[in-house]
């Protein structure tokens, strides 16, 4: 698999789809490596690019020394994005990786120079989902 050099560390990542078709960024979970995503990359591979990566610290992206933050994560995504020439995504993340989608898209760390769509989910099976609105519980 193919690893990049990005904010300081390397990190490992998959691009499958068609190429210039829009790009989907899916970001991992705690513990987990980006085969997490496989079944969702497969069905979505026919009508975008997909990119996977390990977030740092996982799967075969080495860990840094500590402390680590949801910056530096954005940050490493933010890295990647560029290092692999894209301006715009969209990002979904499960658990950690909705957080470093989160502060990607928004927040302190803001889209910058990307234009991107996050995606958070708080329950996540294929064919069922529930958004939480604002306002709404």
């Amino acid at each position: 698999m193919p690893v990049i050099a990005v904010n300081g560390t390397s990190l490992n990542y998959v691009l499958d789809g068609k190429a210039g078709a829009p790009l989907v960024v899916l970001s991992n979970s705690l513990s987990t490596d980006l085969r997490m995503w496989q079944p969702q990359a497969a069905l979505l591979a026919g009508q975008y690019q997909v990119l996977r990566y390990d977030t740092r610290g996982h799967g075969a992206s080495p860990a840094t020394p500590a402390p680590y933050s949801v910056a530096m994560l954005a940050d490493d995504l933010a890295g990647l994005l560029d290092g692999l020439g894209f301006a715009s995504a969209h990002i979904v993340g499960l658990s950690l990786g909705g957080m470093t989608a989160q502060m990607r898209s928004g927040g302190e760390r803001g889209a910058g120079r990307h234009h991107l769509r996050a995606a958070i989910r708080n329950r996540c099976r294929l064919g069922q989902t529930r958004r939480r609105s604002a306002g709404r519980r």
